[in-house]
């Protein structure tokens, strides 16, 4: 059977000052009444049963997750909690050992909550597309072709090979790329061997089972002592602070990539949401009673007035008890300044 686990432990640090750690990106209604974790939950459940999806996120979400799933309906048992953040290896780990103790056929979709996804249509055929290619053994990534020489987003490169089945075409994977310098990425966005990695994973848990116990044995014994359970804290504490990128893809012989064009964006960004929302003709976008006067590709999200007079390329954000100001170009290190809240230790702003 398709089983579906939706990521959605994160803090979401670029979307500061709205992202708060304890209103979380996912769980804040920005398009519509639905928050981000439900809008994904909406997008698989036209194709995966509901008693079939998982949501995993930190034990201090249980309540605003739970109630997410009451509102879309899903089994609330099927909420995993995280005792503390451990990166994105853990939960898949565990809960595709979950998965398989009860299902051992069964083919899983791991999915990020901030993923933006325009067209669901494509966005299923897609999935389909990776699971036909999971069932043949290999680790499936959705792979979106560039547009820009962008340095925020990872990168994968195909190699050479490919298969096929029916019109269904999936690519074997040269290898995993970490967020590459400018110059970097506008080599890759000529090379159409190179795609933008949007974190979805598609697999038998068998088959991921296998490459942790091969790949990773010390945490493969952790996975087993948990039985599918996260609420040993020594033993969660054991397995590994890593992303499934790192501990998995990049090491394994079984990659493989699906070419995906269905309007995906990461929702990480200010700059990402701008792109979304729309511009006008001079580049602007503006959420709120904004006045502008002259300005050029500039993003304001307030609930005041703002006047923005001759401003180029930047972000203003507004809360009601914080304001960013940030140039376009560096809205990746908005984490950074997030960091800095924290060292100071004013956890009322963050």
């Amino acid at each position: 059977m398709k089983y579906a686990v939706i990521l959605a432990g994160g803090v979401g640090s670029r979307f500061w000052p709205l992202s708060r750690s304890a209103q979380p990106k996912q769980f804040l209604n920005i398009f519509s009444g639905k928050n981000m974790l439900e809008d994904n939950i909406s997008k698989v459940g036209s194709f995966i049963g509901q008693d079939n999806i998982y949501v995993a996120t930190n034990k201090a979400y249980a309540g605003k997750a739970g109630s997410s799933l009451k509102k879309m309906n899903l089994n609330p048992k099927n909420l995993f909690l995280e005792p503390e953040g451990r990166n994105t290896f853990a939960a898949i780990a565990v809960l595709a050992f979950k998965i398989d103790s009860v299902d051992s056929d069964a083919v899983v979709v791991v999915l990020p909550c901030d993923n933006f996804i325009k067209d669901a249509g494509k966005f299923k055929k897609c999935i389909e597309a990776g699971m036909d290619a999971a069932r043949q053994g290999y680790i499936v990534t959705l792979g979106i072709t560039p547009t820009a020489p962008e340095t925020g987003y990872g990168y994968i490169k195909i190699s050479e090979k490919h298969k096929a089945k029916s019109v269904k075409r999936y690519h074997e994977v040269d290898r995993f790329i970490e967020k590459p310098s400018l110059l970097k990425a506008k080599e890759f966005i000529k090379d159409k061997r190179y795609f933008w990695n949007n974190g979805i994973f598609i697999f038998r848990p068998r088959v991921m089972l296998e490459e942790i116990k091969t790949l990773m044995p010390a945490a493969y014994a952790t996975v087993i002592l948990m039985n599918g359970k996260s609420g040993n804290l020594r033993l969660w504490r054991k397995l590994p602070n890593i992303s499934i990128d790192y501990a998995i893809m990049q090491k394994t012989k079984k990659a493989a990539l699906v070419p995906a064009d269905y309007g995906w964006m990461d929702l990480g960004s200010w700059e990402a949401l701008g792109k979304i929302m729309g511009k006008d003709k001079f580049g602007n976008t503006f959420k709120g009673p904004c006045i502008d006067v002259g300005s050029r590709n500039t993003f304001v999200w307030s609930d005041k007035p703002v006047a923005t007079v001759g401003l180029d390329n930047i972000i203003i954000v507004e809360t009601k008890d914080a304001l960013l100001v940030c140039a376009k170009d560096k809205a990746q290190d908005i984490k950074k300044a997030v960091g800095i809240l924290k060292k100071k230790k004013l956890k009322r702003l963050i």
